[in-house]
């Protein structure tokens, strides 16, 4: 297995021949281990953070919950994260992503266990708030360790590669969890990811390096906050605003919509769905690996457009094969555009702020993942219909690739501001 992980490293630095280390060896051969050791910590958090949602009506059943209150459990997590992402971020800049990373998988799989046992709603939510605030340690920091570690002509490659895990993790979540919970029971189910998140977080502390804390660790928050009068920081963080939100706004509703839209059986959209995270699984190295070559501001414009039209067409036209199609176009553009997003954050503003930066753009994630789901679910109340709420959606795609017309770059392979 790990000869096959190695062999496909290599192909992907293969078909251009640029190599980035002094030796002239494969730059994602040479740093396998950071690749595996990253890619290990987003499949964890995203099994440990995703679990409980598969066995949710088990979890709603046992603690009497109303839909408002299950609702809560999801917002939770993603009120924990958002607060998360800028101090995770100086920390991976202060004293290195290893880590930050390891002690975060760690300290979320002790959350993981501690919501398999908890006894009530009250001590339930504040597991999921623990969850996301130290979940919010992962993706960040590995941001800083991949613009540490790869050439920038690279790094849309690595991140799609370790994108790939989290992907990896949410089908296997929705997969097994489910399986074995009626097997074992949730707790139990939930209780073993736990314990195999602990043990992880041993793996992933020694296969992790950081490259120099010294040298990127100096600083804190004061020393990006130039960035908040610069134009390119305020676009970046609306399209991270959109990406996110739409993600979730797709996870929350796509199901839903099958079934009462298309009229599909809970099975049946379960099936269809799953669709939706396969291509994404697919796309997400893809779009990173493009995105090296052929820049990562036309990929977002070009991409978030399409995914708008997509989005539009899955409402308004409800066609049988077409909807296989559409399911599969909108989870492979979703997911198409998660690397770049990142990837051109080092090159807009310097390695040394990469953590920082990315930190910040990540909280304007997490809102979006807040809000655009809520919003959905407003005008659907309010208009008894899904039709508005996505013509409204796609738009808001539509507007993410205008914002991406409107950020200048300088001229040149750096896309770092003059100033």
């Amino acid at each position: 297995m790990a000869s096959s992980f190695i062999g496909v490293l290599w192909f992907l630095d293969e078909e251009d021949a640029i190599l980035s280390v002094k030796d002239g060896e494969n730059v994602f051969v040479k740093y396998s281990s950071i690749i595996f050791g990253c890619f290990l910590a987003f499949f964890l958090l995203n099994v440990l953070n995703s679990s409980y949602s598969t066995v949710l009506e088990m979890i709603k059943t046992e603690f009497n919950l109303t839909y408002t209150m299950s609702g809560a459990l999801m917002s939770s997590y993603f009120v924990g994260y958002m607060v998360g992402q800028i101090p995770w971020g100086i920390l991976a800049d202060k004293f290195g992503s290893r880590r930050i990373i390891a002690a975060s998988i760690f300290g979320t799989a002790v959350f993981t266990l501690f919501f398999s046992v908890s006894s009530g709603f009250w001590q339930a939510i504040v597991a999921r708030f623990l969850s996301g605030l130290l979940g919010a340690g992962v993706f960040v920091p590995m941001v800083k360790l991949v613009s540490d570690w790869f050439p920038a002509h690279k790094m849309g490659t690595a991140l799609g590669i370790l994108s790939t895990g989290g992907s990896l993790g949410l089908i296997v979540s929705s997969w097994i969890v489910p399986f074995y919970s009626v097997q074992l029971g949730w707790r139990s189910t939930l209780g073993i990811t736990g314990v195999l998140g602990l043990v992880s977080a041993l793996a992933i502390w020694f296969t992790l390096k950081d490259k120099s804390v010294e040298k990127t660790g100096r600083g804190g928050l004061g020393e990006v906050t130039n960035v908040f009068w610069e134009r390119s920081f305020w676009i970046m963080a609306c399209v991270q605003f959109i990406r996110l939100g739409a993600n979730y706004a797709y996870i929350a509703w796509l199901p839903l919509l099958l079934r009462e839209e298309y009229g599909l059986s809970m099975v049946a959209a379960g099936v269809v769905y799953s669709l939706f995270n396969l291509a994404g699984m697919i796309s997400n190295p893809v779009g990173g690996f493009v995105s090296d070559r052929v820049g990562e501001r036309g990929v977002l414009l070009v991409t978030f457009s399409a995914l708008g039209v997509f989005t539009y067409a899955f409402i308004e036209l409800k066609s049988g094969v077409l909807m296989y199609v559409l399911v599969v176009a909108m989870g492979w553009c979703i997911n198409f555009i998660r690397s770049p997003s990142f990837a051109i954050l080092p090159k807009l503003y310097g390695v040394e702020r990469a953590g920082r930066i990315s930190g910040i753009n990540n909280t304007f994630a997490s809102a979006g993942a807040l809000c655009l789901p809520i919003l959905l679910g407003y005008i659907m109340d309010a208009t008894t219909s899904y039709y508005a709420g996505w013509v409204l959606f796609s738009i808001i795609l539509i507007s993410a690739s205008i914002l991406m017309i409107a950020l200048k770059t300088s001229s040149g392979e750096s896309l770092i501001e003059k100033r």
